[in-house]
């Protein structure tokens, strides 16, 4: 047997043995399945804010906030998009500060999270976010010019923005930005069969939405323990009825991303990475290989911070934001 054969037989394997296992959650989510005792469920409408506006955009609901300064007092617009399993609660510490500079804020809820539609269908690959993203701003009532600012995830969305728009856009600012979130070739064919996200999801939202487990998630990311606030303010959204559809949708796009990283050095806008020097999720690593590829590009490392230092760290997270920005505008 030559080796492709070998490696032929060896990838069928894989994939029996991936459908094997499927197939036992399966059936062990189904069976137990009266016996899981489901959280609350949330409407849109009940968690809706004074500021809150909608805009379909390419046949998907985005849910954003707006604030605005005086009018005596205006500066440039900022555009703030929040990483995984986020919303914009997630900037509730630093848009006051911002607004009170003169800048005009949005906070948008990517696909699938926070109040923003829950569409299956909708690829989560950050070239798709990003198109959604532009057409939001470009559609809005306040006209650029724009800062874009994005934590984790959000970083890949904001980076792609800026390859797609060459104008209008005047800075960047990467908040633990994830750029290589490409996920595991053979996790994304698998993830590929309707069946396979179908099972899996029903897995997440049984086991993974539960208050608990957001609760340890928030402990990770922020380096201790959240308030009840806080983890209310993660939890809620993530009740909204098919999110563990958008999470599991996760898993298609190993290679719709893979081009942000090689196309760094054409982004000719001022970036600034924000990073907290103890995140483990996202390590300062990553921003130190993002710097050497941007020419216009400098990080900066908040001490002690985890992965959501606007969070845990406003004051000297809002400091630095607000230097750069001032800076660039």
């Amino acid at each position: 047997m030559n080796h492709n054969s070998l490696n032929r037989l060896h990838l069928a394997k894989i994939f029996f043995i991936f459908l094997f296992l499927i197939l036992l959650i399966y059936l062990f989510v189904n069976h137990i399945g009266l016996k899981v005792v489901f959280a609350e469920k949330y409407e849109v409408s009940d968690l809706i804010f004074e500021n809150s506006y909608f805009m379909h955009i390419d046949g998907v609901q985005l849910h954003y906030r707006i604030w605005k300064p005086s009018a005596s007092h205006h500066c440039d617009h900022i555009l703030l998009i929040h990483g995984l399993s986020g919303s914009t609660f997630s900037w509730r510490y630093v848009v006051d500060s911002l607004v009170e500079k003169g800048y005009s804020v949005v906070a948008v809820d990517l696909p699938g999270f926070g109040l923003s539609q829950r569409k299956p269908a909708v690829s989560q690959s950050n070239a798709n976010r990003a198109k959604l993203m532009l057409g939001l701003i470009e559609n809005i009532e306040s006209k650029g010019p724009w800062h874009l600012v994005g934590h984790s995830i959000g970083g890949g969305v904001v980076v792609s923005m800026a390859l797609k728009k060459t104008s209008g856009i005047e800075s960047i600012v990467l908040v633990a930005g994830l750029i290589d979130n490409r996920s595991n070739r053979i996790l994304s064919l698998f993830f590929k069969s309707r069946f396979f996200r179908t099972v899996t999801a029903k897995f997440i939202d049984r086991f993974f939405l539960t208050k608990k487990r957001i609760q340890s998630f928030l402990n990770s990311a922020y380096g201790r323990e959240p308030t009840p606030e806080e983890l209310e303010g993660y939890y809620k959204p993530l009740q909204l009825n098919y999110t563990y559809l958008t999470l599991s949708q996760l898993f298609k796009n190993y290679s719709s991303d893979n081009d942000l990283l090689g196309n760094l050095n054409k982004i000719r806008v001022p970036v600034l990475c924000l990073w907290g020097s103890n995140d483990d999720w996202v390590p300062v690593s990553k921003g130190e290989k993002i710097v050497q590829e941007i020419p216009d590009a400098k990080l900066l490392l908040i001490k002690e911070a985890k992965h959501c230092p606007m969070e845990t760290h406003p004051e000297i997270f809002n400091q630095y934001l607000f230097n750069f920005l001032e800076k660039n505008s």
